[in-house]
């Protein structure tokens, strides 16, 4: 009886222990699959992000869209010329600027007689071709004929600064190195005021986002080395600092360094804030967000014409290549770790049928 009763016992015993084993492998399982979180969860980076910005810069891409170009070309293509609007022609304009037919870009625009006031976007297209083909002192003609008054820090402001920037550097290649594109210095006395107040707003928001625009529309179609848009990012930088956050001055330097990578004075401030970004434990920005790389195969007018031609010409039905593999589907639709999971908790049901004590 004795020893029916240590058997008994043991047995109960080795059940537990095989229980607590099994729970254990369940625990195990559990945190495997939850590996990547937990990781995660307990990494906590020392450093964050610039909150409560009241400005941040936008995106500065260069080039256009191939596809986009290629479908507003083949719509206008559709239609007759003698049936095109006048806003058919300047979007025709557009585009021929944007795929790298100035001349012809130049010639509708010319013929047009593009108004800034009622056609703002085209007017600034047109602007845009004297920056591209050097002729500085006809876009400044452009400017005082179609805006003769003009407000400091407006946008025509800044364009006429950087012509006449673009004229003095023409004219001695180091005038960059000595002079400023706006003698915008800031004004630190502003800071004293709140930023949502109307003079703050006045005298450093509207003018940031009015020099935004302009250095992005100058950017989009700019791909080479550019000191005098270097120094109107460096300028525009240093307004950022002085006034608002050092991420998106560390943007604007970084933006200006693109464009004349052997500046010091540049790079001088480039290391400066992002010094003070790290002091204050401040994540320094991926600059290819706001940056993004320029196509390597850019579009063109040409080929674009020929084929819009052969299209038009075509009579075969076109299909589109499949120039991917197709993926097969996969067999589970959920995770994979799940099934473990289900096993081990059908082992442990199996093994507690089978090692349950006889009553």
């Amino acid at each position: 009886m004795h020893s029916e009763w240590v058997q008994t016992l043991f047995n109960m015993r080795s059940q537990q222990h095989i229980k607590t084993f099994l729970f254990s492998l369940l625990v195990l399982a559990c945190y495997s699959v939850n590996a990547q979180r937990d990781t995660l969860e307990y990494l906590h980076s020392p450093y964050r992000t610039e909150t409560n910005l009241v400005f941040e810069l936008g995106l500065f891409k260069r080039g256009f869209s191939n596809e986009r170009l290629a479908e507003s070309l083949d719509s206008l293509e559709e239609k007759p010329r003698t049936t095109w609007s006048r806003r058919d022609s300047l979007r025709f304009a557009q585009i021929s600027l944007r795929t790298g037919n100035t001349a012809l870009s130049d010639y509708y625009f010319d013929h047009l007689n593009v108004k800034l006031q009622t056609e703002t976007g085209f007017w600034y297209d047109h602007l845009m071709i004297y920056y591209l083909s050097k002729d500085y002192y006809d876009g400044l003609a452009l400017i005082q004929k179609d805006s003769p008054m003009m407000l400091e820090f407006s946008t025509i402001y800044f364009f006429k600064k950087i012509f006449e920037a673009k004229i003095k550097q023409s004219e001695d290649s180091k005038w960059h190195k000595t002079h400023l594109v706006f003698d915008w210095i800031p004004d630190t006395s502003l800071n004293r005021l709140e930023k949502d107040d109307p003079e703050f707003i006045e005298f450093v928001i509207t003018p940031l986002k009015n020099l935004e625009f302009v250095l992005q529309k100058v950017i989009a179609y700019v791909h080479v080395d550019d000191p005098i848009i270097a120094n109107a990012c460096r300028e525009m930088g240093h307004v950022i600092e002085a006034h608002l956050n050092l991420t998106h001055a560390y943007i604007a330097y970084g933006l200006g360094r693109n464009y004349n990578k052997w500046d010091k004075a540049l790079m001088e401030d480039l290391k400066s804030v992002k010094a003070k970004m790290t002091q204050r434990n401040l994540k320094i920005p991926n600059f290819r967000k706001y940056f993004p790389r320029i196509e390597e195969w850019r579009f063109d007018y040409k080929v674009l014409k020929e084929k819009v031609i052969f299209e038009q010409n075509d009579t075969l039905v076109y299909k589109r290549p499949e120039t991917m593999s197709k993926k097969e589907p996969p067999l589970l639709s959920f995770p994979a770790q799940y099934i473990v999971v289900a096993g081990l908790l059908f082992l442990i049901l199996l093994l507690m049928l089978i090692l349950k004590p006889k009553k």
